[in-house]
């Protein structure tokens, strides 16, 4: 069947702030790339006014408290899992069971026994999955994996990526369910630095074999808050607040990855940094549509960083703006990832960002809590 002609049925699971942003991303699929049609068949949530607000805002048919309607409605192909981590294995599983494609918030599992069952379930029933490193999609990271494996910069040296935000900066916030360990799995690890380990895997992999050992130093700078379910009484906090890891990779080169959600200031301050042999690539998530540069040529007058400015010839980016001065967004990034799921269904055809692969970042922030834990390098691959 010609894409053109190919509508696809969606249902959305957790109806809460990540779910407006992957919302935005698919309801401007369309419009922006005109090939695949999502129909937005149902949404459920435990609270019924936060499902209804989102029937009503982005047109879904239907509205339910019980996440298994969206599993068993025959109209739905494709199950969008935004919902605590704690949830992401048992719906996952149901919808593969049930023959669902399946896009997955990360952290994808609590650990690796339930992210292997997700992986197994997918296998044995052939659908398409994809796990939200959303990151990956933007049109000015893709040009800076482009760089890098042409060798513009050369042989890679080090890299450098960090995700701070701000949204438990204030020791007088109360707990939300990221804070407790039985809900979350980990804090600011599984919250932010996931992304951090996906940027580093889609850049530097080709050239360097990918995170090799983990020697990880975490904080939990809180330790107690307001309980979520009884304002009365203090909650103890038992997943992290900041996480710093130096990588090594498989051929020997290092890094350094961190994250913090308790960094005043910075509500999402999100970047990187690959230094190479011949010159450093530097990206920034609060300028997103450019790339600071420098290349070491040997002109002494006019060397320094440039910048790469937007520009419609950088992949996606010409799907949203006709004028590079005009720049992306991040919902729109959302609809480069939301149109890639899309498609993938309708062309029938796996994506690289899958639950497989969802399960390896599972497994490096494994290796990085079994450090913190114990104070000593770990090896990735003695994680099973």
């Amino acid at each position: 069947m010609d894409r053109k002609m190919k509508k696809v049925g969606v249902g959305l699971i957790g109806a809460g702030v990540i779910a407006k942003f992957h919302m935005q991303g698919y309801n401007s699929v369309f419009e922006n790339y005109g090939d695949v049609k999502p129909r937005f068949v149902i949404v459920a949530d435990p609270k019924l006014e936060r499902a209804e607000i989102l029937k009503e805002s982005y047109g879904f048919e239907k509205a339910s408290t019980d996440w298994e309607d969206v599993i068993h409605n025959p109209e739905v192909e494709l199950v969008l899992i935004t919902t605590p981590n704690y949830l992401h294995a048992e719906m996952a599983i149901a919808a593969a069971k049930a023959g669902k494609h399946i896009m997955c918030e990360k952290p994808m599992s609590m650990n690796l026994e339930e992210g292997q069952a997700m992986v197994d379930a997918v296998k044995e029933a052939g659908v398409i999955s994809q796990v939200d490193f959303v990151y990956r999609k933007c049109p000015t990271i893709v040009e800076a994996k482009k760089m890098i494996d042409n060798g513009t910069i050369g042989d890679i040296v080090t890299f450098r990526g960090w995700f701070d935000c701000a949204y438990m900066a204030d020791p007088a916030t109360p707990m939300m369910w990221r804070e407790y360990k039985k809900f979350a799995g980990t804090g600011s690890m599984g919250d932010l630095v996931a992304h951090v380990i996906s940027l580093s895997d889609f850049l530097l992999n080709d050239q360097v074999g990918g995170i090799d050992e983990v020697n990880c130093f975490s904080d939990i700078v809180y330790k107690e808050r307001e309980d979520m379910f009884d304002s009365s009484k203090k909650a103890e906090v038992d997943t992290n607040d900041v996480d710093y890891t130096i990588v090594r990779y498989k051929n020997g080169r290092t890094g350094v990855l961190y994250s913090s959600r308790v960094a005043v200031g910075h509500d999402s301050r999100l970047g990187f940094e690959v230094v190479g042999s011949k010159g450093t690539i530097k990206f920034a998530l609060n300028r997103m549509n450019e790339l600071e540069i420098f290349i070491e040529d040997g002109d002494e007058i006019s060397r320094g960083f440039k910048t790469l400015a937007p520009n419609p010839n950088h992949g996606e980016f010409r799907h949203f703006c006709t004028y590079g001065d005009d720049g992306i967004s991040y919902p729109n990034v959302m609809g480069i990832q939301a149109h890639s799921m899309l498609a993938a269904v309708a062309d029938k055809k796996p994506l690289d960002i899958d639950i497989a692969y969802g399960l390896e970042v599972d497994r490096i922030m494994v290796a990085m809590q079994e450090s913190a834990s114990t104070k000593k390098a770990v090896k990735v691959s003695d994680m099973q």
